[in-house]
């Protein structure tokens, strides 16, 4: 009996060119992470409004912040194993329509904590649904440039929060923040038919399930229209294979320290970003002397600084590798947020670090990211993803605890701003040891 015909897929999935096809499924994961960074974000921008509604002081939204990290974590932990088995399509539209409907649901409760409740699940749909895009649009990336778009795929979720905070508050002043809600889930929901009719499986995990699958001719044809599926061919990669538990194989082949450092980075610069969220406006405020209002003004140059942050990083990888890119950027951003102790001396100094706190600290987490799913190949990359992005919510509950603890200990704002940026150090450390890593492997 003769062996059957093989058709490699390589040669087709790492045409420089992105082509129509793929322009368009890029195009769509962004628009889907621009939807639901909306979602995401929206309860952030509207907080003072949604506690006021249930009665409740400003400080009680503590509860709602901390509870949707949690979901997120849950929903990065559990839900990308199950992608890495059954496949990324079904996970994305499934998760995507539950983000959607919860956050409609989110505008139901009439408590806080009924609210709260809401939220946690709509943040363990979120958490779940955004790896498994990332890992989806990867999969049909040319390897060439796979880094450089997953980067820029991350501006589309930025601006997606950005929205929110711009037209969030006119929801409110001319209707509710309710209607806010509806806007955004219903957007999210009307473009689940689309997703249904247009969204493909991922070609290369069709592979790793039945090489001999017709789907993947036909997904392939309609990358590159010249290429001419074998009927009953089995299809290749030169991709590395896993077998076993998606988790346990992070860990295995010599992968444990690739991911140990991976982890740590996006633990350390999740931990900076979710505390200088939280208090950077205050600080500005009580160790700057600068007038609240302002200060917060300063900080909302932080979203323009997220949008710029992903482009700097793609102008540094045409000079180096992405690990030595982020690990400059890492290092640079611990001497600016450090720097910023002398914004009660230099009041316009506050500007440029609110800027400079998006283009440094909140860029190098797309850059992480995109890292991350460059880093793993098909068979775990949603696990990849999802469990980088899970330990990195989990230590980022410590951080402004710390933070307001060492302004009630009473330490100096340079104590204080160099304390919380270390943590960026330490990522930049991590990542230049990838850099190594990948020029010894």
């Amino acid at each position: 009996m003769s062996e059957p015909h093989t058709q490699s897929v390589d040669a087709v999935l790492n045409r420089p060119q992105l082509g129509t096809y793929r322009g368009l499924l890029y195009a769509a994961g962004a628009l889907l992470m621009a939807l639901e960074g909306y979602d995401a974000y929206i309860v952030a921008n509207l907080a003072p409004s949604i506690v006021r509604s249930f009665g409740m002081p400003i400080a009680a939204m503590a509860l709602v912040f901390s509870i949707q990290s949690a979901g997120m974590a849950v929903g990065f932990y559990a839900i990308p194993p199950i992608a890495d088995r059954k496949g990324r399509r079904g996970v994305i539209l499934i998760g995507a329509a539950l983000f959607a409907l919860l956050t409609l649901l989110s505008t139901v409760p009439s408590t806080l904590n009924g609210f709260a409740a809401v939220r946690f699940l709509t943040f363990v749909a979120f958490g779940g649904t955004m790896p498994n895009i990332v890992a989806l649009v990867a999969e049909y990336l040319p390897q060439s440039s796979r880094g450089k778009l997953l980067t820029w795929l991350f501006i589309a979720q930025g601006l997606g929060a950005s929205v929110a905070g711009l037209i969030g508050p006119s929801f409110v002043y001319y209707h509710s923040w309710q209607s806010a809600f509806w806007f955004g889930g219903g957007l999210l929901l009307l473009l689940i038919p689309l997703l249904y009719i247009y969204l493909p499986e991922s070609a290369r995990y069709l592979i790793l399930r039945r090489p001999d699958d017709p789907r993947i001719g036909a997904l392939l044809q309609r990358v590159d229209p010249s290429f001419q599926p074998v009927p009953g061919a089995h299809f290749i990669t030169s991709e590395e294979k896993t077998t076993g538990s998606p988790l346990t194989a992070l860990f295995r082949d010599g992968r444990a320290t690739l991911t140990i450092l991976l982890w740590l980075s996006m633990a350390m610069t999740l931990c900076v970003v979710q505390t200088m969220t939280a208090w950077l406006p205050s600080f500005l405020h009580v160790l700057g002397g600068i007038p609240s209002a302002e200060a917060a003004r300063m900080m909302s140059f932080s979203a323009i600084g997220a949008i710029a942050g992903p482009v700097l990083i793609t102008i540094l990888m045409t000079r180096m590798r992405q690990a030595a890119a982020l690990s400059m950027m890492l290092c640079i951003a611990f001497v600016v947020m450090t720097a910023m102790a002398a914004v009660q001396s230099y009041p316009l100094l506050g500007w440029a670090c609110g800027f400079a706190f998006g283009l440094l600290v909140v860029g190098s987490i797309a850059g992480l990211n995109s890292l991350v799913a460059s880093s793993y190949s098909t068979g775990i990359r949603s696990t990849g993803i999802g469990w980088a992005g899970g330990i990195g919510r989990i230590t980022a509950v410590a951080g402004p605890g710390l933070a307001g603890a060492m302004l009630a200990a009473h330490w100096s704002p340079l104590a204080i701003y160099a304390a919380m940026a270390a943590p960026l150090l330490i990522a930049g450390v991590a990542t230049g040891m990838l850099t190594m890593l990948r020029t010894s492997a």
